[in-house]
């Protein structure tokens, strides 16, 4: 009998390279250790439009990671070692941010393993990071990534404090270099177009541009009306870019008063979409084709056209509210259906407890 185990390398390359989805990938690597290292070889792309998944929440004792793949409908498991016991943030270029409890921060792709250092936040005085924390979730609400590391101009910027502040780094440098700002804190962080947004609570976007030396901020969009909404305690709000135009979807949640957890629970969506000639919000009654993902990740979107496994009109949301209890506890996610106000729950995922590590959407990169 054959042992598939002891294929040449040479010929596991050649037929890695003919495989065309992120799940085949999956079931090619859970062949056998020796199938799945050959993902660690750069020369090993994967051509194709990858299908968003679904990142489930760390198991208990175990290195292993689920991903949930809405056009296969299936659950793949895969050996993620390096993201144990760390609070993660996905992102659309196939990596994560990953933050441990010692404040040591790193990029790490989850499908090869490949896995890149960032500058330890204690290599920056300033931002009064603690020793340790046993929550270290908290003191870093959101990472977000301008690129693939594979680009020389990719950088990482992060809202840390109970204040909102921003910095960033890149992967070549050995220092976080703060953002100062004087326009209160900032709740979400995209990148585009070569720059960095980001949207305060005061509603207000403001543009930074870190390619150059000097950090340059500037104002990007006045503060929309929005009007006040009974029953919500809290209106979150996300940038999401999609075909070329700024959205900003808030999130309205409302308090189960901590008889319950989550404690915060969504309980609608409404949508914005920024002109950009006059720079003037307008209220969004069809998303279209588009399917926005939001959460505990960078928030991006999809065209019905290119990933009709996703629903046109909807947002799939993740819980970015998870470290607020200390306590291990269900995530506030689903799908919330635009036209009819309606949320369905995920298929799967619900059976998990955790205290930090929170479901997040990721897009499958093999670069």
């Amino acid at each position: 009998m054959a042992d598939w185990s002891k294929l040449p390398d040479d010929l596991l390359k050649v037929i890695a390279k003919r495989l065309n989805s992120a799940e085949d990938y999956a079931s090619f690597g859970a062949v056998c250790k020796s199938w799945y290292s050959i993902f660690g070889d750069k020369d090993c792309g994967c051509s194709g439009l990858k299908s968003p998944w679904l990142m489930l929440a760390e198991k208990k004792d175990s290195d292993m990671r689920q991903f949930y793949s809405p056009l296969t409908s299936k659950v793949y498991e895969i050996p993620v070692p390096e993201a144990t016991g760390k609070w993660c943030w996905g992102s659309p270029h196939g990596w994560l941010v990953t933050l441990g409890t010692h404040f040591e921060m790193s990029l790490l792709n989850p499908i090869t393993g490949i896995y890149i250092p960032l500058p330890s936040l204690h290599a920056c005085p300033h931002l009064n990071v603690p020793e340790k924390s046993q929550s270290s979730d908290i003191f870093i609400y959101k990472a977000v990534l301008s690129s693939s590391p594979s680009s020389p101009e990719c950088a990482v910027m992060i809202i840390y404090s109970d204040y909102g502040r921003l910095a960033f780094t890149k992967p070549s440098q050995q220092t976080w270099t703060l953002v100062e700002s004087e326009y209160g804190p900032v709740e979400d962080i995209i990148y585009f177009d070569g720059s960095f947004l980001a949207v305060n609570m005061a509603w207000e976007v403001w543009m930074y541009d870190v390619s150059g030396s000097e950090m340059k901020a500037i104002h990007f969009a006045a503060a929309p009306v929005v009007h006040e909404m009974d029953e919500v305690e809290y209106q979150a709000k996300y940038l999401v870019e999609a075909g070329g135009d700024i959205f900003m979807v808030i999130r309205n949640l409302y308090d189960t008063a901590r008889t319950d957890v989550p404690y915060m629970r969504t309980w609608t969506f409404s949508v914005l979409k920024l002109h950009m000639s006059s720079k003037v919000w307008e209220d969004v009654e069809d998303m279209e084709h588009s399917t926005f993902f939001l959460g505990n990740n960078h928030s991006f979107s999809t065209s019905a056209s290119d990933y009709p496994e996703f629903r046109r009109n909807t947002i799939y949301f993740t819980d970015d509210y998870c470290g607020f209890l200390d306590i291990p506890r269900h995530f506030d996610m689903g799908i919330y259906n635009f036209p009819d106000t309606q949320i369905q729950h995920y298929p799967v995922g619900h059976e998990a407890l955790s205290v930090f590590s929170a479901p997040l959407w990721i897009k499958p990169s093999f670069s």
